[in-house]
C-alpha cells in the first residue's frame, strides 16, 4: 500500500514530528491508531468492522494507480462497479492476513513506522520532513493522519507475516542441478534471413485485381450501425460562468471567518529529550551548550526523541496548545534562538529552543480571490441542485432537447455519429453508448434518464440520427483494398520463397550453402543461453521453442517482427550443469526458486484464511 501510495504521490513533497514524533514522546503511540469517524459497515471479517469509507479509500488509490498507468484516461470511465469487487477481496484477503499476524504475535513498533515515513521522499520539502506536506498528502487520499498511520502499520505486520512464510522456503541440491540443466543450457545454431521489403518493392496491384478483392471480401468493408444525439450535460462548471458575487458577499464572508481565524502567535520548537536522566547527564548537556556546541548535533547525539533527533531536534510549529503546558511556558519565554534550562514534563526532561516565531495574519486582500472562487462555487452548486430536477422533468417528455437547453441556460451539444465502439467526448462515456443504443433512446427515440458521470457531471441525451449499416462503395475503401492486397500478396510470395528454401534444408543442404546460392545474410551462433544477450533475440527464443535434435539438425522457420522470413537450423544442445554456475548465478537461481516458492505458500496460506474466514457482506 506504501508502495502504491508513494507512486500517487511521486513529485509531491517541516517536519511531521508535530503528527508523530511529538504524540510519541508526550502522550505514547495509542492516538495515532484512533479510528476515523464511523461510517456503514461495507463488510466484516472475523468480526472485524470494515467501513464503506475504507472500500473508498482503497478505490481512490486503485483508480489512481490505473490512471498512472494509463497517462490520459478520464477518471469518470473507471467504473465504480466494476472495480469495487476487486478491491473488497483484497482487503478481506489483507485483513484476513492482519489478523492472523497478529494472532501470531507479529508487531511492529512505533519506531520503525516513523523511520519508513522518515524516509519517504512524497513527504520531504529540500530533504526534509514537512508537515503540511505530509498532511495534504494523506487528505488527498482520503486519509486521516491517525488512520493513514495505521494502515501503514497493519501493511508492515502483513509484510512481515509473508516474510516469516517465505523464510522458510529451502532450496535442495538436487533442485538446483535439475533446473540448471535448463538455465545453463546452450545451444548451436544456424539461421538465414530473407528480407521482405525486395519482394515489397516487386508487387504491383492492378484495377482488375483491386475490384475481384473487394467483391470477394465485401463482408469485411461495412460500417457498424452508428447514431448522432443531442446531449445536454448540467455540472458546475457549465454554471458558474453565470453566476455573479457582489463585493458585500465577499466582505460578509471574510468577517464571518475572521471571526474563526487562528491569529496566534505560531513558535517553532526544537528539543533534547530524555526520559530518565541522570543529573551528570543534563549537566553534560548544559555544559555543551554553554559551550555554544550546535543544539542540532547535540540533539542528534543525546535525544531520545527519535523522529526529531533525525532533523535536529525540530519539533514544527505550536500555537500553545501541542505541548505540555511545562513545556508551552517555557517555550514562550524564550527569543528566538535562545535555550532554555531542563524542562520537567510528565514524560520526561527537555532543552527547549525557540527556532522562529510567526505572526498569522487573515486580510481581506490576500483571501479575496479564494472567497470569490468559493462563492462563485457554492452558488454554481446550489443551483445545480435546483437545474438538475429541472432537466429531469423537463427531458423526460420533450420532443426535443434543444428548447430543453434554451429554458434551463445550458448548452446543446450535437455529437458525431458513433457506433457502440464509442467515440469521443461524452460518447466516449460506456453509460452515454449504452443509453445511446437502448431501446428507449433508439427505437422510442425518448430521451434518456439523466446520467451521472462524475464529479458532480449530469448528462441527458436524446436521438439525432440513427446511421444503419451499409455496405460502403470501393471507392471509401479502395486504399484499405490495396493495402490488403498487397500485404496479402507479400506474404504469399515470401511465405513461397521460404518454403523452397526450407525444403533445400530439410533435403540437407546446409543453411549456408543455401543462404550463399541466393545471395541471403547468415550466421552461426554457439554455446548460446536462453538469456544470451549477445545474439538476435527473436531467433534465439525461437531456437530454445525446438525440440532437441536427435541424431539430425532440427530447422524451424518463423516471420520476424518486421515480416522478414527467418529459417533456423539447430545443430546441437549442451545440457546445463550445475558445476558451471559461477556464485552470482548461483545465488540468482536459489533466490528465483525461493521467491517463487514463498509466492506460492503465501497464497496457498491465504486462501487457507480464507476459506475459513467469517465474511458478512
Amino acid at each position: 500500500m506504501l508502495d502504491s501510495f508513494r507512486s500517487n504521490m511521486r513529485g509531491t513533497a517541516l517536519v511531521i514530528v508535530v503528527i508523530i514524533g511529538a504524540v510519541f514522546v508526550f502522550s505514547g503511540t495509542g492516538s495515532l491508531f484512533l479510528s476515523g469517524p464511523g461510517s456503514e459497515v461495507a463488510v466484516v471479517i472475523n468480526g472485524e468492522n470494515v467501513s464503506t469509507l475504507r472500500v473508498q479509500q482503497v478505490m481512490a488509490t486503485e483508480k489512481q494507480r490505473i490512471l498512472g498507468e494509463n497517462q490520459g484516461l478520464d477518471p469518470a470511465l473507471l467504473d465504480d462497479e466494476l472495480l469495487k469487487p476487486g478491491v473488497i477481496q483484497r482487503i478481506i484477503a489483507s485483513t484476513a492476513l492482519a489478523q492472523s499476524a497478529a494472532e501470531q504475535g507479529f508487531v511492529i513498533s512505533a519506531k520503525q513506522v516513523s523511520e519508513l515515513l522518515i524516509a519517504a521522499e512524497g513527504f520531504q520539502v529540500d530533504g526534509r520532513f514537512d508537515q503540511r506536506t505530509f498532511e495534504y498528502a494523506v487528505r488527498q487520499q482520503g486519509y486521516t493522519s491517525a488512520s493513514f498511520v495505521n494502515m501503514v502499520k497493519k501493511d508492515l505486520v502483513i509484510q512481515q507475516l509473508i516474510e516469516a512464510i517465505n523464510s522458510t522456503n529451502f532450496v535442495t541440491e538436487a533442485e538446483i542441478a535439475s533446473l540448471a540443466k535448463f538455465t545453463q543450457q546452450t545451444r548451436d545454431y544456424y539461421y538465414l534471413t530473407l528480407p521482405v521489403q525486395p519482394i515489397a518493392d516487386t508487387v504491383s496491384i492492378s484495377a482488375q485485381q483491386v475490384g475481384e478483392y473487394y467483391e470477394q471480401n465485401k463482408a469485411q468493408y461495412q460500417t457498424e450501425i452508428a447514431v448522432s444525439v443531442e446531449a445536454i450535460e448540467l455540472s458546475p462548471a457549465s454554471l458558474v460562468g453565470s453566476q455573479t458575487v457582489t463585493e458585500d458577499q465577499i466582505q460578509a464572508r471574510f468577517d464571518q471567518e475572521s471571526e474563526g481565524a487562528d491569529l496566534t502567535e505560531q513558535l517553532q520548537a526544537a528539543h533534547i529529550f530524555l526520559s530518565d536522566a541522570s543529573d551528570e547527564k543534563l549537566q553534560a548537556i548544559q555544559a555543551r551548550l554553554d559551550a555554544g556546541d550546535d543544539f542540532a548535533a547535540l540533539a542528534a547525539e543525546y535525544s531520545e526523541d527519535f523522529v526529531s533527533a533525525e532533523v535536529g531536534g525540530d519539533l514544527g510549529f505550536t500555537n500553545g496548545d501541542t505541548f505540555p503546558e511545562a513545556f508551552e511556558a517555557a517555550l514562550a519565554k524564550l527569543e528566538q534562538g535562545q535555550v532554555s534550562a531542563p524542562v520537567q514534563t510528565e514524560t520526561g526532561t527537555h532543552f527547549i529552543k525557540l527556532l522562529n516565531r510567526q505572526q498569522q495574519t487573515f486580510e481581506l486582500a490576500s483571501e479575496r480571490g479564494r472567497i470569490e472562487r468559493e462563492l462563485l462555487n457554492e452558488a454554481a452548486t446550489d443551483l445545480l441542485v435546483e437545474k438538475l430536477e429541472m432537466l429531469k422533468e423537463l427531458s423526460y417528455s420533450s420532443k426535443t432537447l434543444a428548447a430543453v437547453a434554451t429554458d434551463l441556460g445550458l448548452e446543446l451539444q450535437i455529437t458525431e455519429p458513433f457506433s457502440r465502439q464509442g467515440g469521443v467526448g461524452i460518447a466516449a462515456y460506456p453509460a452515454v453508448i449504452k443509453a445511446a443504443f437502448s431501446a428507449q433512446v433508439m427505437e422510442e427515440q425518448y430521451a434518456s434518464d439523466v446520467m451521472e458521470l462524475g464529479d458532480d457531471r449530469h448528462v441527458v441525451i436524446k436521438l439525432k440520427e440513427s446511421f444503419p449499416a451499409r455496405q460502403k462503395e470501393l471507392s471509401e475503401v479502395r486504399s484499405s483494398v490495396v493495402a490488403a492486397l498487397e500485404a496479402t500478396t507479400i506474404r504469399q510470395r515470401i511465405a513461397e520463397q521460404g518454403a523452397a528454401l526450407l525444403a533445400k534444408v530439410e533435403a540437407g543442404d546446409s543453411v549456408e550453402s543455401v543462404a550463399k546460392a541466393k545471395g541471403l545474410d547468415w550466421q552461426v551462433a554457439n554455446g548460446v543461453k536462453r538469456i544470451s544477450n549477445t545474439v538476435n533475440a527473436e531467433v534465439r527464443d525461437n531456437v530454445f521453442q525446438m525440440s532437441i535434435p536427435a541424431g539430425r539438425a532440427q530447422h524451424t522457420s518463423f516471420y520476424a517482427a518486421n515480416g522478414d522470413y527467418v529459417l533456423a537450423s539447430l545443430t546441437n544442445v549442451t545440457v546445463g550443469d550445475i558445476s558451471n554456475l559461477s556464485a552470482a548465478e548461483r545465488t540468482s537461481l536459489v533466490a528465483a526458486v525461493q521467491t517463487a516458492k514463498g509466492r506460492h505458500d503465501v497464497q496457498a496460506y491465504q486462501q487457507s484464511l480464507l476459506a475459513n474466514a467469517d465474511v458478512v457482506q
